[in-house]
Parts: C-alpha cells; structure tokens; sequence
C-alpha cells in the first residue's frame, strides 16, 4: 500500500477498516469462478481483492493497487473456464 497514491491510501484503509463489519459490501463483486475472492474499485483505475473464510471467520486481503490484466495470474487464481 505504500506506493499508492495519498487518496487511493486512504480509500483503502477506510474500505478494509469496513471489511470487518460487512466482508461482502454492496459495491463489491465476487471473482467469478473464485468462491470467496471478492473485489472492489478503488477510485477508477485500483483494485481492492480479498478473501473472505467463513470457516474461519477471517477476511485475508489479498491484492490492493492498480487494475492489471493479468490480476489472477499475480495471485494464483486459475482463470474461469470459458
């Protein structure tokens, strides 16, 4: 998170801090194909990725930063099938 910008920082912290409250906001998407990877914007061009473990009642942030087009590949998510 350090090398996000200032305002996407704090975007961050705040939509985490909110994770703990609600792990499946209204504005989040869950990864299709990925049972409990969840996703949200960050300002327009950041994403936030996390998994939430109801078995362990544990919300793991995976990925916070910059949309790239090879996002599952960073975090050895297998793409959907087609």
């Amino acid at each position: 998170m350090q090398a996000l910008p200032g305002n996407i920082k704090a975007m961050a912290r705040k939509r985490i801090a909110g994770l703990a409250d609600d792990p499946r906001p209204s504005e989040s998407k869950q990864l299709e194909g990925h049972a409990g990877h969840f996703r949200m914007w960050l300002g327009a061009k950041h994403h936030l990725v996390w998994l939430v473990s109801e078995e362990d009642k544990l919300v793991e942030i995976e990925y916070v930063g910059p949309k790239a087009p090879d996002l599952c590949d960073k975090l050895k998510l297998k793409r959907p099938e087609e």
